[in-house]
């Protein structure tokens, strides 16, 4: 007998909002080293976060592979950084993003290269 695709409201305990709100899609996630989370207080979902984030990941990215809405991750992230297990890293600001100008002729010297 299956037991179906488990819900979203199942994962974040029914809640539908981040504990911190400063976490956006951009956000960069890392698993902060050396610090042991209780396997009675995460869920599955957030292990498999913590196992992810060991590299820099952003929030969207999480998603995608854990094939989660990103609401639904916003909240089990939330809880981790509570926890002090995860570093947030707002995402870049415009401002320190490279010119589409200079990105566009890295690209077109790479092609050259070719």
């Amino acid at each position: 007998m299956s037991r179906g695709p488990v819900r979203p409201y199942v994962i974040t305990g029914g809640r539908s909002l981040a504990g911190r709100n400063a976490l956006e899609f951009e956000s960069l996630l890392r698993t902060v080293p050396g610090v042991a989370v209780d396997p009675m207080v995460v869920n599955r979902e957030q292990v498999a976060v913590l196992e992810m984030c060991r590299e820099l990941l952003s929030v969207a990215e999480v998603a995608a592979h854990l094939g989660l809405p990103i609401s639904v991750l916003k909240v089990l992230v939330g809880d981790l950084w509570e926890l002090g297990a995860v570093q947030v890293l707002p995402p870049a600001r415009p401002a320190e993003r490279a010119p589409l100008a200079l990105i566009e002729e890295v690209l077109v010297g790479l092609r050259q290269l070719r």
